[in-house]
C-alpha cells in the first residue's frame, strides 16, 4: 500500500514541476528554476522507490498518464484551455490504455 502511496506523491510532485516550468522563464527565474527540479528530482526519486515493489513498466504507465491527465485539467481549470473532442478522445484512450496494461500487462 505504500508503494501506491509513493507513487501518488511522485506524481503530485511531477505535475507541480510540469505547472511550474512555464513561469521558470526558460529557467532564468532562479528560485522557480530550484523549485521546478526540486520536484521533479523529489518524483524520480519516489518513482524509484516504487518500482522496487512494482513493475516499472506499470509504474510509468501509471506516472505518465496521470502526469497527463492532471497537467491538462489544470490547463483547463486554471488556464482556460478549451479541449477539442479529438483530444478528448485520445485522452480517453490514454485513460484505456493504463487500465488496460494494468489488468493484461503482467509479463508470464
Amino acid at each position: 500500500m505504500l508503494t501506491y502511496f509513493y507513487l501518488a506523491l511522485a506524481i503530485i510532485a511531477e505535475t507541480t514541476g510540469t505547472t511550474l516550468i512555464g513561469s521558470t522563464a526558460g529557467f532564468t527565474k532562479l528560485l522557480l528554476t530550484v523549485l521546478t527540479l526540486s520536484c521533479y528530482a523529489l518524483s524520480f526519486y519516489l518513482l524509484s522507490l516504487v518500482v522496487k515493489s512494482m513493475p516499472v513498466y506499470l509504474a510509468y504507465a501509471i506516472w505518465s498518464a496521470s502526469g497527463i491527465l492532471i497537467v491538462t485539467c489544470l490547463s483547463v481549470a486554471l488556464l482556460n484551455v478549451r479541449l477539442n473532442w479529438q483530444t478528448i478522445v485520445g485522452l480517453a484512450f490514454l485513460v484505456l490504455g493504463v487500465v488496460l496494461v494494468n489488468i493484461f500487462g503482467s509479463v508470464h
